[in-house]
């Protein structure tokens, strides 16, 4: 559960996925295709928010109805779309001609008391729980909300259904589907709060036995900002608030 206040996440978290490796019910049969991405830009992606439950901008809907061509142009039997209960993933599947089931467990990591605020702000007002974010941003916990190892344990729920689906097509979050992209390709989870999911790109996930998962990127021609944030050079909470916010990505 989610503590009141920022912490380290003490849990044994580089174990978190292997009952989900060791599960008979988890593993897809190889040549299994299923699809993600994130929804569309949104208007807090536009301000540079964290968390939220803003509205698509003009490109994000642009992008929505790019991607429901795409996918109902395949005409794929039996599609099903799943996405979070947030705002800007209903709006992203909306025009797909396919099921559609919100679910919970795909909502995007919870920013606690940092909710709906600037990367600027949160340096601002909070710079000690900004430097230790950005000193483990796997396992520190946001003020009142989630730890990124809290995602993956909360994904764990749904992933043996949607390893085992043919013709999914999750739209959902940065933080949920770094989780889920870092379980394919069986990678260092240090490295999980910094893969790279792109806004206004559909992935292509076909399963393999061995493990070695291809994962395709279909990128829509719209534009978008991108939301990317490397780990800054310098994570010391003495640091002055220019090098905290030296990797911030440009917005409005």
């Amino acid at each position: 559960m989610p503590s009141e206040f920022g912490e380290q996440v003490n849990s044994s978290d580089k174990h978190v996925f292997e009952p989900l490796y060791k599960n008979p019910d988890a593993v897809g049969k190889t040549g299994r295709v299923f699809y993600f991405s994130r929804h569309g830009e949104s208007e807090n992606n536009l301000f540079g928010k964290i968390g939220g439950d803003a509205s698509l901008t003009t490109n994000g809907k642009q992008y929505a109805t790019l991607l429901a061509a795409y996918m109902n142009q395949m005409e794929l039997n039996d599609l099903q779309v799943w996405h979070s209960e947030f705002v800007r993933t209903k709006q992203t599947a909306a025009e797909i001609r396919a099921p559609k089931f919100v679910i919970p467990q795909i909502n995007e990591i919870h920013a606690g008391l940092h909710d709906n605020m600037t990367y600027e702000e949160i340096a601002m007002h909070y710079p000690k729980d900004f430097a230790e974010r950005d000193q483990d941003k796997l396992r520190y916990r946001y003020p009142c909300g989630d730890s990124y190892i809290d995602v993956c344990t909360r994904m764990m729920e749904v992933m043996p259904t949607m390893l085992t689906t043919d013709n999914l097509l999750i739209i959902s979050h940065q933080a949920v589907l770094r989780c889920l992209v870092n379980f394919l390709r069986k990678n260092d989870m240090k490295k999980m709060p910094y893969e790279k999911i792109p806004l206004h790109t559909l992935f292509k996930v076909t399963l393999d036995e061995d493990g070695i998962n291809l994962i395709e990127e279909v990128k829509m021609a719209v534009e978008c900002v991108d939301t990317y944030r490397p780990k800054p050079s310098n994570c010391r909470v003495d640091r002055s608030f220019a090098e905290s916010i030296s990797s911030v990505p440009a917005h409005l």
